[in-house]
């Protein structure tokens, strides 16, 4: 991927995006006495990098908004796993819609990238806050997953329009400049 000024800066935008959505607007929803639910939308810019620029710029993305956001705003210690799993947020849907023909990827294709992108990344984060509260795995994860694919069908609304909306600003802009 060759890095322009503007897909730099675009990034670091979706980063801020991500941060601002993931931390300050979250709704978390205790079950069993520990934080089991966490309801954001701090996903959906990390996915929009990755479908707008690659799966690489989109990994890049997760990671820093959640290495940033993690130190500006603690929830817990710092544990590189969260990092790992929004780093995947960014990379496997742009992955999977790679398999799915271009220019027509509609909103079926993003929301199959999205289902399996949450169902991965639920499972992931599942493991991790085991291992840090020492709880058992089956206990967190049916709530966890539960919680995460109720996000599917908007999350992956959202990502069909922005897309959309982007590819269309980008038409425009290539218009304007012939």
């Amino acid at each position: 991927m060759r890095i322009t000024t503007k897909k730099l800066t675009t990034l670091g935008l979706l980063v801020g995006v991500s941060i601002v959505l993931g931390r300050m607007v979250p709704v978390i929803v205790p079950f069993a006495g520990i934080q089991a639910l966490r309801i954001s939308f701090g996903q959906v810019p990390v996915m929009l990098a990755g479908l707008l620029f690659g799966p690489a710029a989109g990994a890049v993305t997760g990671a820093m908004a959640d290495f940033i956001g993690s130190n500006l705003f603690p929830i817990g210690p710092y544990f590189p796993g969260f990092t790992l799993s929004y780093a995947v947020f960014g990379f496997l849907p742009a992955i999977i819609l790679r398999q799915f023909p271009r220019p027509k990827t509609g909103y079926w294709a993003l929301f199959l990238a999205v289902f399996v992108t949450s169902l991965v990344v639920s499972i992931l984060n599942t493991i991790w806050l085991a291992m840090l509260s020492r709880q058992a795995v089956w206990v967190l994860l049916p709530p966890r997953l539960l919680a995460s694919l109720l996000q599917v069908p908007l999350h992956a609304l959202i990502l069909h329009y922005s897309v959309q909306g982007y590819e269309a600003y980008s038409r425009s802009l290539s218009r304007q400049s012939s």
